[in-house]
This record gives C-alpha cells, sequence and structure tokens, in this order.
C-alpha cells in the first residue's frame, strides 16, 4: 500500500543512515523529441547530497539521461501505450500515434521513443554493483519530471519489484509525484509518494561525485518561489503554496561554482529558477558582476528557462551584467503579442511592450538579433486559440527577435488551466492517460480551430523564419528591397498569377496518365 507523505524527512525513515544503502534513478524519457541538453536531475542530486548529510553507507547514481560530452543521447522507438516493464524490446511493427481531427482528412503520424540509457544497461548496471534479490539496496530513490513522462516510472518501478521483490523501500519524489500524487500512487505503486519539497534539501549543494565520469556542466538552484500565479504554471503547487521567494545567499552559490570548478574543472552553470530575477538587485546581480569580475576561472552562464521581460526591461545595468557574465544566450517568453489574451492566462504583471524593450536592451548590451543570441519562446497549441492569432505572434516576434523557440503548451496537472478544461479532459479518459497531455500530441486539436495541417505549417513557418544566411535570419518587415518587394507581391495580386499556374498543373496532372 502506498503511503503519500507531505513534509518529508529523512527522520521518517527506519533505520540507522550508517548501515544503509541506497540506489538514485532518474528514469529514461517515452516521447515523440526530447532535448537532452541540461537534463541533470538536480533534485535528485540534491538528495544525494542530502544522504551523504546523515552519513548513509552507500550511495549509487543511475541517470538513464546521463550524456557523455559530445556523444547524443540513446534512442529508439517503441510502441504508444505498452508496458516496457517485463520487455526491453517494442512489439513489432512498432506504430506512430496518430493524431487527427474529427471531420479532418489529415492525419499526423509522431514516432515515440524511448529517450536514455537502455533497461539492459541498467540492469546490468545493477549487476555489476551486486545488487540481487539476495543482496537489494535498502532504499531506492527515484526522481520524476513531467506528469506526462509517467509511463517510464511504472515500468522502472515494475521492473525493481521483479527484482527485488518487496526487500527495498521504494521512494518516488519529484515533480510528476508532487502534481498529481494519487496518479502516483495508484499507477506506479511506489512505497512512498514525497509530495513538495523535501525542505532539508533545498540548499544543499547537488552532489555530481556520483557519476562515473564528471558531468560538463552544473545546475544551480540559486531560489524558489515565485509571487505570481500564471494559469499554466504549476509553481505554486510545487513550492507548496509559497508566495514569498525563499533565496540562497551569494556567498553560498559563488562557493559552489568555485568548488565544481575545483573538483571537476566545470565551467558551464544552468540557472535554474521560479523567477531568476525576483529581487535581482539584492541576488542575481550581485552574483552576475562576481562572475564578472573574475578572471580566473572564466565561467558560461545559462538560463534555459527564460528570463521574465518585465524585471529585465527595467535595468540595463541587469542586462549589461548577464552580458559581461558570459550569458551563452538569451531566451525571452512571449506566449502571444494580445496583451488581453495573456491577462486571461493571469500573467498580468508583463506586456508586449515589456517584451520589446527587454529585446533592445539586450542588443544594447551586446547581444545580437536575428542569429539565434536572443530567442523567443512562443507559446502555442492552447485551448480556444486561432490561427490568426498565433500567426501574428510568429511574424511580430520574427521580426522583433528574429529566432523563434516553439513551444507547444501541456495542459499540467493543479493549474488553472489544467482545471478549467477538466471536464474536456477527463471524457477522453486523459486524467489518467497523463501522457496523451503531452503538448506534442496536440490535447486541444479538436477544440480549436486549425486543422492538423494548420499545425503542421505553424511550425514550418517558425523554422522556415528561423532559417540562417551569413549569421542572420530573413527580415520579413525589413527595409532591404528584397524585403519591400516580398511584402509588395503579398499585397498586388500576385496570389492570382501563382493560382492560374497551379490550376494549370492541377488540370494537367487530373489528364496525364
Amino acid at each position: 500500500m502506498t503511503k503519500i507523505i507531505r513534509g518529508f524527512g529523512i527522520d521518517q525513515l527506519s533505520g540507522a543512515p550508517s548501515q544503509k544503502s541506497a540506489v538514485l534513478i532518474a528514469p529514461p524519457v517515452y516521447d515523440t523529441q526530447y532535448w537532452s541538453q541540461w537534463s541533470q536531475p538536480y533534485g535528485l542530486l540534491r538528495i544525494a547530497a542530502l544522504l551523504a548529510k546523515h552519513g548513509y553507507k552507500r550511495r549509487e547514481l543511475f541517470d538513464f539521461l546521463e550524456v557523455q560530452p559530445g556523444s547524443r543521447i540513446h534512442q529508439h522507438r517503441i510502441n504508444p501505450g505498452e508496458s516496457y516493464a517485463e520487455s526491453d524490446e517494442p512489439t513489432k511493427p512498432v506504430q506512430p500515434h496518430r493524431i487527427s481531427k474529427p471531420g479532418d482528412s489529415d492525419t499526423l503520424e509522431l514516432y515515440r521513443y524511448h529517450f536514455g540509457k537502455t533497461w539492459r544497461e541498467f540492469e546490468e548496471w545493477l549487476d555489476g554493483k551486486g545488487f540481487t534479490a539476495d543482496n537489494p539496496p535498502d532504499e531506492i530513490w527515484i526522481s520524476a519530471v513531467m506528469t506526462y513522462w509517467w509511463e517510464s516510472v511504472r515500468d522502472l518501478i515494475a521492473r525493481l519489484r521483479r527484482r527485488f521483490r518487496d526487500k527495498s523501500l521504494i521512494i518516488l519524489g519529484g515533480i510528476y509525484p508532487t502534481l498529481a500524487p494519487q496518479h502516483a500512487a495508484e499507477f506506479t505503486k511506489p512505497d512512498l509518494v514525497i509530495t513538495g519539497e523535501v525542505t532539508e534539501a533545498n540548499d544543499l549543494w547537488t552532489d555530481i561525485s556520483l557519476y562515473d565520469n564528471p558531468p560538463a556542466y552544473a545546475i544551480i538552484t540559486p531560489s524558489r518561489g515565485c509571487p505570481y500565479n500564471c494559469a499554466y504554471c504549476a509553481q505554486r503547487t510545487i513550492n507548496e503554496g509559497r508566495v514569498r521567494v525563499h533565496f540562497r545567499s551569494v556567498e553560498d552559490i559563488w562557493a559552489e561554482m568555485l568548488d565544481k570548478h575545483e573538483r571537476f574543472g566545470i565551467r558551464d552553470f544552468a540557472f535554474y529558477a521560479d523567477f531568476l530575477l525576483w529581487d535581482f538587485e539584492n541576488n542575481f546581480l550581485p552574483l552576475l558582476e562576481r562572475i564578472a569580475k573574475c578572471k580566473s576561472p572564466v565561467f558560461r552562464i545559462y538560463a534555459p528557462e527564460g528570463l521574465d521581460v518585465r524585471y529585465l526591461a527595467k535595468s540595463q545595468r541587469l542586462v549589461d551584467a548577464l552580458k559581461a557574465a558570459h550569458l551563452e544566450k538569451v531566451y525571452l517568453p512571449c506566449e502571444s503579442i494580445d496583451d488581453e489574451y495573456i491577462r486571461s492566462l493571469n500573467r498580468k504583471h508583463v506586456s508586449l511592450e515589456h517584451f520589446v524593450t527587454a529585446v533592445r536592451m539586450c542588443e544594447k548590451a551586446g547581444f545580437s538579433l536575428r542569429n539565434m543570441d536572443v530567442n523567443a519562446f512562443l507559446l502555442y497549441g492552447l485551448p480556444e486559440e486561432t490561427v490568426d492569432r498565433v500567426v501574428k505572434s510568429i511574424l511580430f516576434v520574427s521580426e522583433i527577435v528574429g529566432s523563434i523557440i516553439p513551444m507547444l503548451f501541456t495542459p499540467v496537472p493543479s493549474t488553472a488551466i489544467y482545471y478549467r478544461y477538466l471536464p474536456y479532459i477527463q471524457e477522453r479518459g486523459w486524467d489518467r492517460d497523463l501522457h496523451l497531455l503531452n503538448g506534442k500530441l496536440y490535447p486541444f486539436l479538436e477544440m480549436n480551430e486549425g486543422s492538423v495541417a494548420d499545425y503542421v505549417d505553424l511550425q514550418r513557418l517558425m523554422f522556415t523564419l528561423n532559417a540562417h544566411y551569413r549569421s542572420a535570419s530573413f527580415q520579413i518587415f525589413g527595409k532591404t528591397k528584397v524585403s519591400l518587394a516580398f511584402r509588395e507581391n503579398i499585397r498586388n495580386g500576385f496570389e492570382d498569377f501563382i493560382s492560374s499556374f497551379e490550376s494549370g498543373l492541377d488540370i494537367l496532372s487530373e489528364t496525364s496518365y
């Protein structure tokens, strides 16, 4: 019987830590696409540090998503809906996801993959570490991230049960069990589901010493919490309702960076926080200025989750400091150019003006536009959106920034949007089959205006506008003669000239044999 625990502490576990062994596991990913950069399981690595602090006798880490520098993450095709609790290989022939819309003749086929090390590699690793049914680890800690990746957690736990029977205590924590604890308990069946924070691990440094080969980067969490509550974001649940942002000291973060460089040679640090720029004058900015002043080692920093445009637009000094501290790329959210629609998502603190101002300040600081130095996240696939609104947002972002990062929307359990459309979700059984809420499968296609072909075309449009030649993308609304001619031919009836030839080709196609 699975027990769900909130407010977990190590002292709630039985046994003396000095006599216990623990295996920590980051599961593989089942998805149609996966970006492996910055995939380090930093929550699990803080748990590893916590176990060391309590004096555990033995700790071992298996990260399915570990990738060696210069290598690509392993992937192989799997079948949608098929369990791999017992089988290492999919039933042949492998079938794709087939996405269609009632009344629409088009079907989009997307193959699903197992991303990460294989099940066979995992079993061989356990053998090599001497973990058998007769010598099981005392505890197995599993960190689960996205709710729509829950199936790999289910398969992992089933495999562990088969190997160790009930001799090991299986503990599941992370974002997925925090947002959907009942689902995790019922469908993945660990012994313990930990929801929310493990408070005593929050400010610990990630322990990357458990990797056989030290990673090329480290993830830093400088703060936790966010004062806002956007309709699509689950941070309020993850942070147990916290409104006030909790910060680590600049001195502690700097000490961690220096330690990881001295011990592991790490120069690249990715910063993950619910709201990285909150109260930046007293927190992130002093850290940036310290990084910039340090001539040896020279660190490179990253903010993969993006920078809030309202707070970025407040301070040229902040943007200059980001550049001086060697921020490699800038990512800015621009969910839509419709401010009214943005407000409907409860993002009342930002506007399109903030986005444009932030972009101009980035350019002034020395970040280059139109060559992927500055990028904009564009959210689409939202319920009840129109194709026209998305196209306008695409054209606007391309014109202002020149680089678009397409972000398909996933309704996340516990968020306002999830509950707003819960009847729609429950009617399709997706409150159980959370993997079908994956934005890459277009869960709101049926209620949206666009067809399958339209959504494919939206991606084509974004990728086309992102194309680079001689370090820049084409600017549709630019001032060159080419840009002017392009716009003129869109509105001067040239379409009729093209159509006359397309009609002729259609007739020729129909009569040829």
